[in-house]
């Protein structure tokens, strides 16, 4: 993962990579999708709504990210998973808890670099019963800044608040595919109810279960046809056909309903939701006239080479534009992603 800044045999510690083969030396590899960025503009939008209370006021916001920028840096500098439990929670403190253990059973040196944000937005909805907010921002780290932001959604929780997604916009997305923040008459963005299909092409929840079975390869063409291709899904079917020649992989994958999944209204009738997937690969290794093997490159919980099984359990945060519900096809564009290795086994 970028942010940690970490550095370990000249690749960046997190970067959690696959791959076979089926002789020493014909390695394979997939890495995550690529970084993202999201849009830090905001429409305003007529409403006869009476004025909410906000979750937090921009200021607020402001500190509350200046907070966790100066907390994540020293926890990821001490690779230490009580300090990451400060600040973070869902689906981002299970998927860095994992990577601050991978990369300290690596047993290698740390070189570290602290990272920050820049040119950050707020979109702020009502309070509510479980206050948040979204954030968008350009990580940076020394003088390198990224083109497109990141999305950083916090929650309160208990006793303070905590990141609980950090998807980047993918390279090379464009403004036109960073959907703006619906505002209303009272300043607020519009919480999006996860069962809610009002005006949209599929509710939030219904695009949870049906790109999980979109990841796993699974689902019946009309399904697949409600997805633009993303770098996730192609990513994973590419991996699939060339794992196959040495192992018979099986893919699971479902949403993962511990953690909890947000959705804002967009200012073109759609809406922008964060939901985490969870993802299970079993990988058997095939008989041949050589001794084929897979492995969990780069990885602290997979070392070593398997050459009867291997499994292995992801999660990604994902983010989707849903578009309003029109009269001709449309389809729901995943444009941010976030994702590690949690689990894993073999023999």
């Amino acid at each position: 993962m970028r942010r940690y800044g970490w550095t370990i045999g000249g690749v960046m510690a997190g970067c959690l990579l696959a791959g076979c083969s089926a002789l020493p030396g014909l390695a394979g590899k997939a890495s995550p999708p690529a970084s993202p960025r999201a849009s830090t503009t905001a429409t305003p939008a007529a409403s006869d709504a009476p004025v909410a209370a906000r979750a937090v006021t921009d200021q607020e916001a402001a500190a509350i990210l200046a907070d966790y920028v100066k907390r994540n840096n020293a926890a990821n500098k001490a690779r230490s998973a009580e300090l990451l439990a400060g600040y973070e929670g869902g689906s981002s403190f299970t998927i860095d808890k994992a990577a601050y253990t991978s990369s300290r059973r690596l047993g290698k040196t740390v070189t570290y670099q602290p990272f920050g944000y820049t040119r950050p937005a707020f979109h702020v909805p009502a309070a509510g019963r479980q206050p948040w907010f979204l954030a968008t921002a350009h990580w940076r780290r020394g003088t390198t800044t990224a083109k497109e932001p990141t999305y950083l959604l916090f929650a309160r929780q208990g006793d303070g608040w905590r990141q609980m997604y950090s998807p980047d916009a993918f390279d090379g997305t464009t403004a036109d595919d960073l959907p703006e923040i619906a505002v209303g008459a009272s300043g607020l963005a519009t919480e999006v109810a996860p069962t809610d299909s009002t005006g949209l092409l599929m509710s939030p929840a219904d695009f949870a279960e049906k790109y999980a079975a979109h990841l796993a390869g699974k689902g019946g063409a009309a399904d697949k046809s409600l997805f633009a291709a993303d770098r996730i899904t192609t990513q994973a079917a590419s991996t699939r056909i060339r794992m196959n020649q040495y192992a018979h992989s099986t893919a699971t994958a479902r949403p993962a309903g511990r953690y909890p999944s947000y959705t804002l209204r967009t200012a073109d009738g759609g809406a922008l939701t964060f939901t985490t997937i969870e993802r299970t690969l079993r990988y058997d290794v095939r008989p041949g006239p050589e001794r084929n093997y897979v492995f969990q490159k780069d990885s602290g919980i997979l070392r070593g080479k398997y050459y009867t099984y291997m499994t292995v359990t992801d999660l990604f945060q994902v983010v989707a534009r849903i578009p309003p519900k029109k009269a001709g096809p449309d389809q729901v564009k995943v444009i941010a992603s976030y994702s590690g290795l949690v689990a894993g086994d073999g023999r």
